[in-house]
């Protein structure tokens, strides 16, 4: 029982995964169901036109047949009327047999015309026809032959009846005949009507079939391209499954090999970066703690060489601490589980903190920091905030030469806060302006800078900038400061990410 119901499992899901097919068979099926609708309106089209170009013969034949019948009748009738009379005068055979002759014409002409499908009305007539005309026969072949009587004028005006009832014959199949052209017309209208309804039913169902089929075909398509997407922007922790045709769900399976296996790498080089960051980290403060220890003078008194290669030894340590930490920074900037902390704080405070930080780096190179800061309170993510500046700051110190001065000024405008970090460095050219926020990109440093950088300065500040709902914007030179121009906004009252 169990051999035979795993039997029937795998012919069924053979037959589901045969019928799944490629999207070529997909894209197949689908013109051919979309296009059903669209042959049923054809062949009905061909249909009604062909029974109403019958019906329009039959009709046309019939009515036309009749009247023109009608006409040869009343000829006949008329010839049958001169032959008898003639034979009445002058009693000669010949005379009767031309009656004779011309009434087997007439006959025949009313044998043909006595047809299936014929109006009651003409049926009648003719028939009424035939009645008097072989009454009226009988008596002219009684008493006009057989009893060699003279035949009555009474007997002879019954001509002038038969010919009445020929042209009311004609009369009638004249007014049958417009009749049914009259209802040949509304029989096209109607045929017209209904082609018109059925083609517009056919083309929404196409296209109602249309929509479907897209809709089902573009949907596995879609999936792909936002995994695509997703992929792109290091996001690696969405399973990627797709059901559709065969050929891309063995796409997807391949993209989901891709995918752990880049999320496997991905984990690699962020274990790499933090153990190394670590394993940097506690030697330099170590080396920290010591140059300290030598500036305050705690083991002995210092002479001027002393001081000025101590002096050295914490700048380098200074930038290596900031390389570290930017490598650390970097990590946690791309990372999709990074999330700001905001709280409300004075802004002013934070960038007059960051300037003593910086003290010892403005003195190496003889630089002077500006500005106005008044006391705003913004909220955002402190340590972010913190760190987009303090690379603005730093990128200023390491572009500008000695002597220069440097403008960190900040005032609000509407619902933001807009800060100008301004340099009298070399600037930036216009030919890498659009990459300088990428990626380990890094600009021509000057020659007596002390400071040298990892090329993530600006791209983690572009990061974070953007988490907080702000925007940098790269200004021109102008006469007072031909270096570097940047204008951060961020908003006064940001929201908290869902």
């Amino acid at each position: 029982m169990k051999l035979k119901k795993g039997f029937l499992n795998k012919l069924s899901f053979h037959f589901s995964s045969s019928w799944i097919g490629t999207l070529y068979q997909w894209m197949l099926t689908s013109f051919v169901v979309v296009s059903l609708p669209l042959i049923f309106a054809i062949l009905y089209a061909l249909t009604s036109l062909d029974s109403y170009s019958k019906q329009a013969h039959r009709t046309v034949f019939q009515t036309v047949t009749v009247t023109e019948n009608a006409r040869l009748v009343l000829e006949r009738l008329i010839s049958m009327e001169r032959s008898i009379r003639q034979f009445q005068i002058l009693n000669e055979d010949s005379f009767f047999d031309a009656y004779i002759q011309h009434r087997h014409k007439l006959l025949k002409l009313l044998q043909e015309s006595d047809f299936e499908g014929l109006t009651p009305v003409l049926s009648q007539k003719l028939k009424k026809l035939k009645q008097s005309e072989e009454k009226l026969f009988q008596t002219i072949y009684t008493e006009g032959v057989n009893n060699n009587q003279s035949l009555l004028a009474s007997d002879l005006v019954a001509f002038e009846s038969l010919v009445e009832k020929a042209r009311d014959l004609i009369r009638a199949g004249s007014k049958q005949q417009s009749k049914e052209v009259l209802a040949l017309s509304e029989f096209e209208d109607e045929v017209m009507n209904r082609l018109f309804f059925i083609v517009l039913l056919s083309a929404f169902l196409a296209l109602l079939l249309s929509m479907f089929f897209v809709h089902f075909i573009t949907r596995p398509i879609k999936k792909i391209g936002s995994a695509i997407k997703h992929l792109a922007k290091e996001d690696f922790d969405y399973p990627i499954e797709v059901s559709g045709p065969r050929d891309l769900r063995e796409l997807s399976q391949n993209m989901e090999g891709l995918r752990k296996e880049l999320k496997y790498l991905e984990n690699e080089k962020q274990h790499f970066i933090r153990s190394v960051s670590h394993e940097l980290k506690t030697p330099l403060a170590t080396l920290k703690e010591g140059t300290d220890l030598l500036s305050e003078e705690v083991i002995g008194s210092l002479n001027d060489e002393q001081r000025e290669v101590l002096s050295l030894m914490k700048m380098a340590n200074f930038n290596i601490i900031n390389l570290v930490s930017n490598l650390l920074e970097y990590q946690r900037a791309v990372s999709i589980q990074s999330r700001l902390e905001y709280s409300k704080f004075d802004l002013s405070s934070l960038m007059s903190s960051l300037i003593d930080e910086y003290q010892l780096l403005f003195q190496s190179k003889n630089q002077t920091v500006i500005g106005e800061n008044p006391s705003i309170e913004i909220t955002a993510d402190y340590n972010k905030l913190k760190i987009i500046l303090s690379n603005f700051i730093s990128n200023a110190i390491k572009f500008s030469g000695k002597n220069t001065q440097i403008n960190l000024s900040s005032k609000i405008e509407g619902k933001q806060v807009n800060i100008l970090i301004e340099d009298q460095g070399p600037g930036i050219p216009e030919s890498i302006r659009s990459e300088i926020f990428e990626d380990f990109f890094q600009g021509k440093v000057s020659e007596d800078s002390v400071m040298k950088g990892t090329g993530l300065g600006l791209a983690i500040v572009g990061y974070y900038v953007v988490k907080h709902g702000g925007r940098t914007i790269l200004l021109p030179p102008n006469d007072q400061y031909c270096g570097a121009r940047f204008s951060l906004e961020l908003p006064l009252e940001a929201k908290n990410e869902s």
